[in-house]
């Protein structure tokens, strides 16, 4: 790497904290235009002031999420109190401080070093500030920074849960150190429970799905057969199938989720012994619904428990919307032919790859979708009575001016769910080395011949012999060669390929694209389907506010 390389990637990093300045900006922004509390602050703002006040005993009933936010706010005010003798007293803005301290200092920190983690890059400066811009997007994420303004428990509930996903790596890779870092990720998934009930499904779920995953891949090997009953009965025998998200198909999805169940049956001790803290964790959840005779604190009239599979299908235009710079790169190397993409925006993608949706896929997928809309569209009363969330409107648009636009609005989310999910598959990875034939006429340039070493002076006798046994050997080296190439040129000719054919390149060809295709960091179904598990298993929650119906991280 040159010097100009590493002192511009260590400026690409070094100024994500100056981007950042953007939620201070944001919130003061917030605060003159609302100054007063705002939505659900009403009620997160006045419990905060109460503990202030220590009245540890006070809630309001009309409070749905556990305490941490307001425990959080204590701290951080507590300890301003402490070294600058301010906030005495806890008003909005002071409140909302503590969601940009949450936002701006500890949410980047703790991202840049899981992800540091995860892609083990740590070294590699170029791809650290790849990494820090990554971590500038999250934290740039539309909803997380319209939230960081305001006193809400978005910030919080993720930021705890990505300090949890960073010990439970920490538990995998601690060797001796393991026990004590398995403690410290009991308390943090415990305390992402304390900012939030659907946490649970990340911090139990999704993590301990990717464990499962993780304990599976030690032991098991590559299956390379693709039919069904291969699949299954391979995951008997120690195999897993688990292509690249980039080269799945729909069919692929099932079949590795069979192949993950079967290879866990095969080692289910070990697989459960892995996942013990996880367990422990759901245990303390299930436990909490248990004592509270529900999932929500307060306001349980309004937040009972339903099937809502028309969220899943919600989350995909919400995705698209808000992700779409970054879907933008991946869909045009997806759809676009080759010969006109700019060199800057091709990055290679394999032709088998470069797709749109089956018609297979899409004749099994929307039908179902057709009838989720039809028979379980639930709008919750808090949607329909509060013109201040955006999702108000969206929802009059889809039911209130013709009962058909809800139904055509399917094909948005078949259409969104394929786009997000193929550049999932997206690897900044360029491709492989492109390999050409060189013409046979072009030969190399013969090296130039080496200065006659200087005369030496040594012995007549020694010089004689010499002499004698150099003609010697090159008479009989002379035969050998004679013989071999009379009997061997035929032979040889048949059984050595050109090693400059199309078809010796097309191998070595080959051979690149798949070590390619094994590079560790590339995302893989198994994986990927846990990190759908979330959002799935949110139907089984209550139907909480307008916000969080459409809310993936909530």
């Amino acid at each position: 790497m040159s010097l100009r390389e590493s002192n511009l990637s260590r400026a690409a990093r070094y100024a994500i904290p100056f981007a950042l300045v953007l939620i201070a900006a944001w919130r003061t922004q917030v605060n003159a235009t609302v100054p007063e509390a705002y939505l659900d602050e009403v009620f997160h703002v006045p419990q905060a002031q109460a503990y202030w006040a220590h009245k540890w005993t006070h809630w309001d009933p009309k409070i749905t999420t556990p305490p941490g936010l307001y425990l959080w706010s204590y701290v951080l005010c507590a300890a301003m109190l402490a070294l600058r003798g301010s906030p005495a007293k806890l008003d909005v803005a002071a409140l909302r401080t503590t969601n940009v301290a949450a936002t701006a200092v500890f949410l980047p920190w703790r991202l840049q070093t899981l992800l540091d983690t995860v892609q083990k890059v740590r070294n590699n400066r170029p791809f650290s500030a790849w990494l820090s811009h990554t971590v500038l997007n999250i934290c740039l994420f539309p909803p997380l920074f319209f939230f960081s303004g305001l006193y809400y428990t978005d910030i919080l509930a993720l930021l705890v849960v990505i300090e949890a996903y960073n010990w439970d790596l920490k538990r995998v890779n601690g060797g001796k150190y393991g026990p004590i870092y398995a403690l410290g990720f009991l308390v943090f998934g415990l305390a992402a429970l304390v900012c939030r009930q659907t946490n649970i499904f990340w911090v139990s779920v999704f993590l301990g799905g990717l464990q499962v995953v993780r304990t599976v891949r030690q032991s098991a090997k590559i299956c390379k057969s693709s039919d069904v009953s291969a699949v299954v009965k391979g995951g008997f025998q120690n195999e897993v199938y688990d292509p690249l998200v980039a080269e799945a198909s729909l069919e692929d999805y099932f079949k590795t989720a069979l192949s993950l169940a079967a290879a866990s049956l095969r080692n289910p001790f070990s697989i459960v012994a892995s996942i013990i803290p996880h367990i422990i964790i759901m245990g303390a959840f299930g436990g909490f619904v248990l004592w509270n005779e529900g999932v929500v604190l307060g306001h349980k009239e309004f937040h009972t428990a339903g099937i809502h599979l028309a969220q899943m299908l919600y989350i995909w235009p919400y995705f698209f919307f808000f992700s779409w710079p970054l879907l933008v790169i991946p869909l045009l190397n997806l759809i676009a032919p080759t010969s006109i993409l700019p060199k800057c925006l091709n990055y290679g993608f394999p032709e088998k790859q470069k797709k749109l949706p089956r018609l297979v896929a899409a004749l099994a997928v929307l039908p179902a979708m057709l009838a989720i809309v039809h028979f379980n569209t639930i709008v919750h009363p808090f949607t329909l009575a509060d013109n201040r969330h955006y999702v108000f409107y969206v929802f009059r648009l889809l039911l209130g001016v013709h009962p058909a636009v809800k139904y055509g609005a399917v094909l948005v989310y078949f259409l969104c769910g394929w786009a997000v999910i193929s550049a999932f598959g997206f690897s900044i990875v360029l491709a492989p080395p492109r390999l050409m034939q060189v013409p046979a006429s072009s030969k190399p340039a013969a090296p130039a011949p080496n200065p006659p070493a200087a005369p030496t002076e040594e012995p007549q006798g020694n010089r004689k012999e010499r002499r004698a046994k150099a003609k010697e050997d090159k008479a009989t080296s002379k035969k050998e060669a004679t013989s071999k190439k009379d009997t061997g040129s035929k032979n040889n000719k048949q059984t050595q390929p050109d090693p400059q054919s199309p078809e010796a390149l097309a191998k070595v060809q080959e051979h690149l694209t798949q070590r390619q295709n094994q590079q560790p960091n590339a995302p893989r179904l198994a994986s990927f389907l846990f990190g759908l598990l979330p959002p799935l298993c949110h139907w089984l929650l209550p139907l909480l506010s307008s916000r969080a119906t459409l809310s993936f991280l909530g």
